[in-house]
């Protein structure tokens, strides 16, 4: 069969209409949507912003309209394209810088959670096929030099005169909306994905050199207690505060530490980020929410090293994605489900988060015979979606029916609740199982543990699934967490701590930006910087057996 031969600036043309209406229907939706809460906005300018997407994407795909590239980046850019924009218009995803860390961050085991057969389909008939259909057609390209030149001229000039042409009328308009609508410019594909992936690969495998703030090294354990401490704090993953009891849910999440005693649960706490690549090194540096850097932030101590540098023997377990770099200078175990000695905790789909366990239990064995003061940090994969059934195994599933597939949004509204409260209540059995495996040593070390969750989780609400939305919009689903704390009599006793008052404290409002400083003061890491004022805890201290503090 004899293929088709077009010219090159009609395929160009398919290829950018087909980009702009179908492709790009995350930012079409949203600025309609705008435009509907809108009063006096005449028929004319309702056919602008197709226009206005066109003209723009004709004049980027422009730098690529030559015979050795153009269906190479074409092809490309379409596949991909279709793979945003099916998560961008089933979950509402921005695929802004930080959700480009937070994809590429992501490990094999969560990343297949997000392969279903709807998102396979889709690809297909809006991916694969388009671009094979180009690849297909027969592109005649202009024969000499000038004439190839005057015809991208006059491309470029279509282009920019329909901008002029809607810009005169119409300036004010788009740029009331683009001011009061920052986010509509991450919605436009595939600038977003291809300008913010390439910054996040930038950042992450040639990032940038500044020299490396190993502050806090003077750090020392300032404390008249002789007994050491074995202190465990769990990074909890997608657990928004909504949807715990003791926050005004309707539904026992945490039945197993209800009853513990000693056991502090606060209110919901504000998080960093909505994505583990961000609020995890954020709360774990000295920088707060509003001045939070990543270059910095990744060239500087953290937590951490000031806990090492002060002399506890710190050590990081990770069933999550890893530590975004907060624990690289520390002892780190990335747990793989393709460890044979794990097989009967995990899958090819992951491991259930009871696979620390025995190895916590190990290490406290070993730290307890050193007598040693030890600071273990468990990352635990928790809620991570879309695959919430995944998670939890079958006998530990209290409440049916559940979304037991990856498209959580052709779930009911029920099972995907019932799914990811079912993480809720096995996150709770885990840290009940650390409380057990720290009891046989509080008589002869001060025992306590910290749970944080790294940020929330939208499940439906405003069309919104997942997490990752820009910080200033996201909703607050995606940015309250859940935090919660337990220490033994004796660490009780060993910090003079007045537990009736942090019953009290723990009403109040916390984000955070009090980790780092918390975790500090309560392991009496002396360090000049500690901030006070930052500290949940200092309060319910009793001042005059308090360890002096520079």
């Amino acid at each position: 069969m004899k293929r088709i031969t077009l010219p090159w600036y009609v395929v160009f043309y398919i290829v950018v209409i087909y980009f702009s209406t179908v492709l790009n229907q995350q930012i079409l939706t949203h600025f309609y949507t705008i435009l509907s809460q809108s009063e006096g906005v005449s028929f004319l300018f309702l056919i602008t912003p197709p226009l206005v997407l066109i003209s723009f994407l004709t004049i980027v795909f422009l730098f690529f309209s030559f015979k050795y590239i153009f269906k190479a980046v074409m092809v490309f850019l379409i596949i991909t394209g279709a793979q945003v924009g099916y998560f961008a218009t089933k979950y509402g995803i921005i695929f802004d810088y930080d959700m480009m860390i937070n994809i590429f961050s992501t490990n094999l085991a969560e990343a297949k959670g997000y392969i279903t057969f709807e998102s396979i389909l889709l690809s297909v008939i809006y991916g694969f096929l388009p671009a094979a259909f180009l690849c297909y057609i027969k592109i005649r390209w202009p024969q000499s030099f000038f004439k190839a030149v005057w015809q991208r001229l006059l491309v470029f000039g279509i282009a920019a005169v329909t901008l002029i042409v809607i810009a005169v009328p119409y300036y004010q308009n788009y740029a009331s909306i683009g001011r009061n609508n920052s986010i509509l410019r991450k919605e436009i594909s595939p600038y977003n994905y291809v300008y913010y992936g390439y910054k996040a690969l930038k950042q992450m495998y040639f990032p940038t050199k500044i020299e490396f703030d190993e502050y806090g090294q003077s750090a020392f354990i300032d404390n008249p207690e002789e007994r050491p401490e074995l202190f465990v704090v769990v990074i909890g993953e997608t657990a928004r505060a909504q949807n715990f009891k003791h926050n005004g849910y309707a539904r026992d999440t945490t039945p197993y530490t209800d009853n513990i005693e000693n056991f502090i649960k606060f209110a919901p706490v504000q998080s960093c980020g909505t994505a583990t690549a961000v609020s995890v090194p954020c709360m774990f540096s000295r920088q707060n929410r509003e001045d939070y850097d990543e270059v910095k932030a990744q060239n500087s101590s953290n937590l951490t090293d000031l806990l090492k540098y002060a002399g506890y023997d710190v050590y990081w377990y990770d069933n999550d994605s890893g530590c975004k770099g907060v624990c690289k200078r520390i002892n780190n175990v990335l747990i793989s489900n393709s460890d044979p000695n794990l097989k009967d905790k995990c899958s090819s789909d992951g491991c259930y988060d009871e696979v620390l366990l025995p190895i916590l239990k190990e290490r406290l064995q070993i730290q307890a015979q050193n007598k040693q003061s030890s600071v273990i940090f468990l990352h635990i994969i928790g809620s991570h979606g879309p695959t919430y059934f995944l998670r939890v195994p079958k006998d530990k599933k209290v409440f049916f029916p559940t979304c037991e597939r990856g498209d959580i949004e052709n779930c009911s509204r029920e099972e995907i609740v019932n799914a990811y409260d079912n993480t809720l209540v096995y996150t709770d059995y885990i840290l009940s199982e650390v409380i057990k495996i720290l009891e046989p040593y509080q008589q002869n070390f001060g025992t306590g543990l910290f749970y944080i969750s790294d940020h929330g989780e939208s499940l439906g609400e405003m069309g919104l699934y997942l997490h990752g939305t820009p910080y200033s919009i996201a909703p607050d689903e995606q940015k309250y967490v859940p935090m919660m704390a337990y220490f033994s009599n004796s660490f009780i006793e060993d910090h003079n701590m007045d537990l009736n008052c942090l019953e009290n404290e723990s009403k109040l409002s916390f984000s955070q930006d009090n980790f780092f400083h918390s975790i500090l003061g309560i392991l009496d890491v002396n360090t000049s910087f500690y901030n006070e004022k930052q500290d949940l805890f200092l309060k319910c201290r009793v001042w005059n057996k308090l360890p002096n503090r520079d």
